[in-house]
């Protein structure tokens, strides 16, 4: 599979007005839905700025990508580590579930500030190179002398999927199957950039959210359930 800038901006072109769209769509069904509802947009800004590095790196100016690369790492590392269990936090009635993905998303801010933040300020901890067709962010974290990098990468996932997994909406936990596959597929095919391929791959999944933002609303629309 081939990726590239323009790969990149098509599916922030393609993202960004639809994640508008769906975001207003959420936020006119009540609180709960805004934050899920918000995800295709996000991850159309996300791919704007991968876009960005694809163009710094074909100018053979690697420092010009360190910008849009800590941009897009933001979200990557930090954003989606707490907003995504935050979002399941919101849709959570009352329980155990709800006190579950509000430390989750505690849990993944703190850890994805602590593999973010050093990035800012150790300029030389972040190398973006281009690797078979795909992007490359090889980054320092301060984990690497205590941890190999699959435990690194499974505690990110398991905090991603679980609060998407033990969701008790259901269409948020088909959305983590959905998420989890991905997962798998750019562990196994594209390991050498994860990083890069997985997030593309869950910004084009994500228009699942505006397929469920619909559905919700032609629910309430008609007075049905919307499962």
């Amino acid at each position: 599979m081939c990726f590239s800038a323009t790969a990149s901006f098509s599916s922030a072109v393609l993202l960004i007005p639809v994640g508008i769209y769906c975001a207003k769509k959420a936020m006119g069904l009540g609180k709960p839905y805004w934050a899920i509802g918000l995800l295709p947009l996000v991850f159309g800004i996300q791919q704007a700025l991968e876009g960005m590095v694809w163009l710094a790196l074909a100018s053979h100016d690697p420092q010009s990508a360190r910008l849009p690369a800590l941009g897009f790492m933001a979200f990557s590392h930090l954003f989606w580590l707490c907003w995504i269990p935050l979002a399941s936090y919101m849709l959570e009635p009352r329980g155990l579930k709800k006190t579950l993905f509000l430390a989750l998303a505690v849990l993944g801010g703190l850890y994805g500030a602590s593999m973010y933040l050093p990035l800012i300020v150790h300029a030389d901890w972040l190398t973006v190179t281009q690797i078979q067709h795909s992007i490359s962010y090889e980054a320092v974290l301060i984990y690497d002398d205590y941890l190999p990098r699959i435990v690194v990468r499974a505690l990110y996932a398991a905090i991603v999927l679980a609060a998407l997994l033990f969701s008790s909406d259901r269409n948020i936990r088909i959305f983590g199957v959905i998420i989890a596959i991905s997962v798998a597929l750019a562990t196994v095919f594209f390991g050498y950039a994860f990083i890069s391929v997985w997030c593309y791959f869950a910004a084009v999944l994500s228009l699942y959210i505006l397929f469920v933002i619909l559905k919700i609303a032609r629910a309430k629309t008609d007075g049905t359930s919307p499962a």
